[in-house]
């Protein structure tokens, strides 16, 4: 069995973030990686949630919204 070079699993593991990360926007999880970036680059001068604070919020700001289901 040969091993790959690290170099060749850079774009795999890119790839498979990639899709993690599509999955779980399309199940609504919260992504607290993009908050902090996001947090970092336009809010630096204000204080960043917790993960399990954000974690809350976003719950808590989804379901607030209420539902287009019907049961």
């Amino acid at each position: 069995m040969s091993s790959r070079p690290p170099s060749d699993l850079a774009p795999a593991m890119t790839r498979w973030q990639l899709v993690v990360a599509t999955l779980r926007s399309a199940l609504g999880a919260p992504d607290y990686k993009a908050y902090v970036e996001h947090r970092r680059l336009h809010h630096p001068d204000q204080a960043l949630l917790s993960q399990s604070e954000f974690f809350r919020e976003r719950q808590a700001a989804k379901y607030r919204r209420g539902s287009s289901r019907c049961c």
